[in-house]
């Protein structure tokens, strides 16, 4: 058919034709739209199953990281850099081997970037980059290999190379110096030589330790002229004359310490070193530790001082003071060198000597503060008898002496304190003597083992009321068995061994210090802390009870049997209480009350020694007879008149 255009009109076409090539159009357009979408779907679930993995292919130095999750594959790389740090690079330096572990110049890579960039391969790029990728590695693909980039202190190499070189060079170029030759100091002067040429070996090195698969390095050399000059050298010789010249002193003015040092010593402990850049060398003297050191250890107990315990005292005015106690003082060793260079290079050949603080006391100022020993609380003081016989002058000493084991003595609070436990039993090897003493009745001296110490009651009496009006409590205390007027009634103590004792329990929250004096008539006890404001009160009864005086015998040699003579009139006994109140500053009161019962004093009556108690120490049997005045008489006489006298 021809259009009306002239153009050629295809016939149309049966019905039936029609429908298959429609059909076949769409199966030719459906086949890839399915495909493609069933590629997605695939990719999509193997993605998904390897979410939050390294995908495959992806290597770090030689180790697979596929399938590996973000720790794993860190752990890995971590791995590989603990390798790659720990595999040692060989330097050859004039013919020796040495070792370099990369480690040791800290060498480095960021891991943490490396596994990023693992976990982003394959995941880059839009979908259909991620799909190519996919696909790519379904038919096996390319290793993707992850490139880094390590790190290392170039300076730290080149500190290596300078250790090293003394080992390695046996040419090596000297500075010089001086020594020392029959007590003489003799120069050594600078020579040229060979070394390492550090920044070259170094470049060399790091090269290495950059690279993944090592080889050895052959360290570079250099020729090198020293800095110091003969006429340098020269110069040092008479520096080091000059030091060692004179013994040099080092004193110390508080405390008072001194030591000198003699010129043999200083010889041997003198020497020479290198110091100053690598590039600009210089030679300084200086004094070696150890033969100073040598010298003073033997001097050292004459020189260091043992720690200073600090002290509560009490001055003449009854105020507490502390003495700050102080470390031991040691002599500073490191300093010593330093110290001796001092002294030599000055006029006076004199420096201070070095000493430093050791060991704290065991009783630190600190300690002594935090006692609160703030105030006198009491003063107590009882009388005696000055001078006289033997045995008072004995039993003098016997006060004094126990006031003295006393003095200074410190109750913590809390703390109880026995008088016997402080000073313990008294023997004359402690500075006690012999002097009357309560025993059975009456007092007496002195063949007893008790006479040892006799006296010190008059000093346990006097603590007694110091303990008493300063408030604190009364643990144990027991009053004489008679009364001396000498002491206040029932307020008042006696001492023996191990029993009766003196006992008293520091109640207050601060230390107590006891405070002793004499003089040759009296005693006094002074009680130092802190009790808080208590406010104590006494008050003593009347005696009751009296009790009459009963008789002792005793032997006189002197007397005729039958005659007696009273020598002791006796006293009646009697009891008696003290009443103490305490008021605290609370309004608290506390009050408590001490009966006590003297036995009498008894009637000592004299008698001859036969006539006393057969029991009695001192009995005789035989009675003398008195012998009649026979002057004049005959033989018969007499003879008969003494026959009837037996």
């Amino acid at each position: 058919m021809v259009s009306q255009g002239g153009g050629i009109i295809a016939p149309p076409l049966p019905f039936g034709l029609m429908s298959r090539v429609i059909r076949i159009a769409l199966v030719v357009v459906a086949v890839p739209i399915v495909a493609g979408t069933l590629v997605v779907s695939v990719f999509a679930m193997d993605r998904a199953t390897d979410d939050g993995e390294v995908l495959a292919n992806v290597t770090f130095e030689g180790v697979s990281l596929a399938g590996l999750d973000e720790q794993e594959a860190l752990t890995a790389v971590l791995a590989v850099k603990e390798r790659l740090a720990d595999d040692p690079i060989t330097v050859v330096i004039e013919g020796r081997e040495f070792t370099l572990r990369p480690s040791e110049v800290g060498y480095d890579f960021d891991a943490d970037s490396i596994v990023a960039a693992a976990m982003e391969v394959g995941r880059g790029g839009g979908m259909s980059s991620q799909i190519r990728w996919w696909f790519t590695n379904l038919a096996g693909g390319d290793e993707t290999s992850l490139a880094f980039t390590p790190t290392f202190d170039q300076d730290a190499v080149v500190d290596i190379l300078r250790a090293w070189e003394p080992q390695a060079i046996q040419d090596k170029p000297a500075e010089g110096g001086i020594t020392f030759q029959s007590g003489q100091v003799v120069p050594m002067y600078p020579r040229s030589g060979v070394g390492i040429d550090f920044d070259a070996t170094a470049d060399l090195i790091g090269e290495q330790v950059l690279a993944v698969d090592r080889s050895t390095v052959d360290a570079a050399t250099e020729f090198r002229s020293p800095s110091m000059t003969s006429d340098d050298i020269g110069r040092l010789v008479l520096e080091a004359e000059r030091l060692i010249v004179e013994p040099v002193t080092l004193a110390k003015i508080v405390p008072d310490i001194s030591v000198t040092i003699p010129t043999e010593v200083l010889l041997r402990a003198l020497a020479s070193r290198e110091t100053g850049e690598p590039d600009q060398p210089q030679i300084e003297l200086f004094f070696q530790i150890g033969p100073l050191l040598e010298f003073l250890d033997p001097l050292r107990p004459q020189i260091e001082l043992p720690p200073t315990d600090a002290q509560v005292v009490i001055r003449p005015d009854d105020v507490p003071l502390i003495l700050p106690g102080g470390n031991s003082i040691l002599i500073d060793d490191g300093s010593l060198p330093e110290a001796v260079m001092q002294a030599a290079t000055s006029v006076t050949r004199t420096a201070p000597l070095p000493i430093k603080a050791g060991e704290e006391p065991e009783f630190t100022t600190a300690d002594a503060e935090a006692l609160g020993i703030r105030d006198l609380l009491y003063t107590a003081t009882t009388f005696f008898s000055c001078c006289g016989d033997q045995k008072n002058l004995n039993r003098i000493n016997n006060i004094h002496r126990i006031a003295d084991e006393t003095d200074g003595a410190i109750v913590l609070p809390g703390e109880t304190f026995s008088l016997n436990d402080h000073v313990g039993k008294r023997t004359e090897e402690d500075g006690y003597r012999a002097a009357g003493a309560i025993i059975g009745p009456k007092v007496e001296c002195c063949d007893h083992p008790a006479n040892i110490g006799g006296g010190v009651s008059q000093f346990t009496t006097t603590l007694y009321n110091a303990i008493y009006w300063a408030g604190l409590e009364d643990v144990d205390h027991t009053p004489h068995t008679l009364y001396f007027s000498r002491y206040p009634l029932v307020r008042e103590a006696t001492l023996g061994f191990p029993s009766p004792d003196l006992v008293f329990r520091n109640d207050t929250e601060h230390a107590i210090y006891i405070k002793t004096e004499y003089t040759d008539t009296s005693v006094s006890v002074k009680l130092f802390g802190d009790n808080g404001g208590r406010v104590v009160e006494s008050v003593t009864s009347n005696r009751i009870d009296f009790t009459e005086p009963f008789e002792v015998f005793e032997g006189n040699e002197e007397l005729a049997p039958g005659t007696q003579e009273i020598v002791d009139e006796g006293e009646e006994g009697f009891t008696a209480s003290v009443t103490r109140t305490v008021t605290y500053p609370d309004g608290e009161v506390d009050e408590e009350t001490w009966w006590w019962v003297y036995r009498p004093f008894p009637i000592v009556v004299e008698v001859h020694p036969c006539e006393l108690p057969d029991d009695h120490e001192d009995y005789v049997e035989d009675c003398p007879v008195e012998v009649p005045n026979l002057l004049g008489r005959n033989l018969d006489f007499a003879t008969s008149r003494l026959q009837n006298l037996g």
